[in-house]
């Protein structure tokens, strides 16, 4: 082998490298959450006048809006509830068929204290006759928070055609019967992006599966793709039956606790990468052991969605069904150049255990700080 061409395969091999711990990096931009964007709730009850909207909103989310920045302690937000309340009202826009309805603001309730204090207001909006289709528009956060997510609950209705508003998707029609096919679209793609968003979660399906290119090299591609699929499939059984006892209310365990021990769970993953690097791919029932813990956590996320009433089945498989897809499509967006760098001889040391050490670090940043937080 030439000097040229080893060093070609060296600068290959290096590039590699650091897209793969990028990938690792850049999935935890953030380590004091591993979901990102900020989150506001609204439940609403159409009325015959027109809507009643309970309006939480993060104590932080309201400074800033006010211009009072990030420092300012939830308590002093006090003497400037007109304020709160006229933003609100503005922020949050409904209309009907004969025009926007008008926004009658109450006085503004300060709940929790710290960086978990939140400002509740209840707001009525009178629309003008016939009301027809009702239509909310929110443009309260978006703006200084582009991944801002604001979670709707309708009372008394049977679903709704978005769970959750973005900044690419502020309307949602209050009110009316939903079809079970928009519900389960909704939550298919409620599903994706929750472990598209969810880093944990990524960080340690990466983890189970980086041994892969080892395996590749000592028994071939097909024999790695077999481990990879039973692995995968370990845990996706694992996290769907906790994901469906807990949205059903049969368990219910404390979020503290399963948040925590789903960074421990990255944590022991990596280290094993790191310590037995020329172990197999984690064993399936491993997987599934951690695929349990793991569907407790994805539950809470499900829960701040809600089911709809009258597709609660609906929903629930939907919602699991967009995880299992966003999951596959990262495994093999994965598994393939991990089969292709596995060629070289620098794999084990630096993609396989530089990855997982930087993984293991991450988790472990997320253990201390899961650990601590009140």
């Amino acid at each position: 082998m030439t000097s040229r061409t080893t060093a070609a395969r060296r600068r290959a091999l290096s590039a590699a490298c650091a897209a793969t711990l990028g990938l690792s990096l850049s999935l935890t931009a953030s380590v004091a959450s591993a979901h990102a964007g900020s989150r506001s709730a609204i439940q609403a009850q159409m009325q015959d006048d027109g809507a009643q909207l309970r309006v939480e909103v993060n104590a932080v989310d309201a400074a800033v809006a006010l211009g009072l920045g990030t420092s300012v302690q939830a308590d002093e937000l006090t003497p400037h509830a007109a304020l709160i309340s006229s933003w609100l009202g503005r922020g949050l826009r409904v209309e009907g068929d004969a025009g926007p309805c008008s926004a009658t603001a109450a006085a503004p309730v300060l709940e929790g204290a710290g960086a978990d204090a939140t400002v509740v207001v209840p707001l009525h909006y009178a629309c003008p006759q016939p009301m027809g289709t009702v239509v909310l528009h929110d443009d309260t956060i978006f703006d200084d928070d582009p991944d801002h997510e604001t979670y709707v609950s309708i009372r008394d209705g049977e679903g709704w055609d978005a769970p959750v508003l973005r900044a690419d998707s502020r309307s949602l029609a209050l009110g009316g019967t939903v079809r079970a096919t928009d519900t389960a679209a909704a939550f298919v793609v409620e599903g994706a992006r929750h472990l598209v968003t969810g880093y944990d979660h990524m960080l340690f399906l990466l983890s189970l599966i980086l041994a892969a290119g080892l395996l590749v090299r000592r028994e071939g591609l097909r024999t790695a793709m077999r481990d990879v699929a039973w692995v995968v499939t370990a845990f996706m059984l694992g996290h769907s039956l906790s994901l469906a006892a807990a949205a059903l209310g049969w368990v219910v365990l404390p979020t503290r606790a399963v948040e925590i021990a789903i960074a421990a769970s990255i944590v022991l993953v990596a280290l094993g990468n790191v310590v037995r690097p020329r172990a197999s791919v984690a064993r399936p029932w491993l997987a599934a052991a951690f695929g349990l813990i793991h569907g407790f956590g994805v539950s809470s996320v499900l829960a701040e969605l809600g089911l709809p009433a009258g597709h609660r089945v609906i929903a629930l498989l939907s919602f699991n069904v967009g995880i299992e897809l966003a999951q596959l499509a990262f495994v093999i967006a994965v598994l393939l150049p991990l089969a292709s760098l596995a060629r070289y001889r620098g794999y084990q040391r630096y993609v396989l255990q530089g990855a997982s050490l930087a993984i293991a670090t991450c988790g472990g940043l997320w253990l201390v700080e899961r650990s601590l937080g009140s």
